[in-house]
């Protein structure tokens, strides 16, 4: 009974012992990286700068009462320069100046030089009890809220 059992075991034991043996590198040691593969591997189609002043304008913010998302139009005020994607703070205050939220955000989308997009993103009020204080007034009571928004980080297209 006791040599069935380590035979039993020996059978078993012999497919992973083969498995772990046949375990063999297949990535050569002898490549070497092209001059052609290390100049394209370094040059990023993208250039990140800070947000100056001039550089980028919001216009026409809009959140009513049961939105779930938010709306501003971006424009490019650059004359040269495509921007692929916008990081920027958006600061909440009630009536009398109290910060009821501050969030940032990083909205990826194409403005070409001199041009405007609208860019839609999530809202931050989930319970639908606030509405923006240039957006039209709701029949129901709603607390409204004003905004200032300003761009941190601006992703350039690079022309290659």
């Amino acid at each position: 009974m006791t040599r069935i059992m380590l035979l039993a075991i020996l059978i078993l034991a012999c497919p992973a012992m083969q498995c772990a043996g046949q375990r063999v590198n297949s990535i050569s040691k002898k490549l070497k990286r092209t001059e052609n593969q290390a100049a394209t591997s370094h040059s990023e189609p993208f250039d990140t700068i800070p947000a100056y002043d001039g550089c980028i304008r919001f216009s026409g913010y809009e959140k009513t009462l049961r939105a779930t998302k938010e709306t501003v139009f971006a424009s490019n005020m650059l004359e040269e320069r495509d921007i692929s994607a916008i990081t920027f703070t958006i600061t909440y205050t009630d009536n009398s100046g109290r910060l009821l939220h501050k969030r940032h955000l990083t909205v990826h989308q194409e403005i070409p030089a001199g041009e405007t997009r609208k860019i839609d993103f999530p809202s931050w009020d989930r319970q639908m009890t606030f509405y923006y204080s240039g957006s039209p007034r709701p029949r129901v009571s709603a607390i409204p809220y004003d905004i200032v928004m300003e761009a941190d980080t601006i992703l350039l297209s690079r022309d290659i």
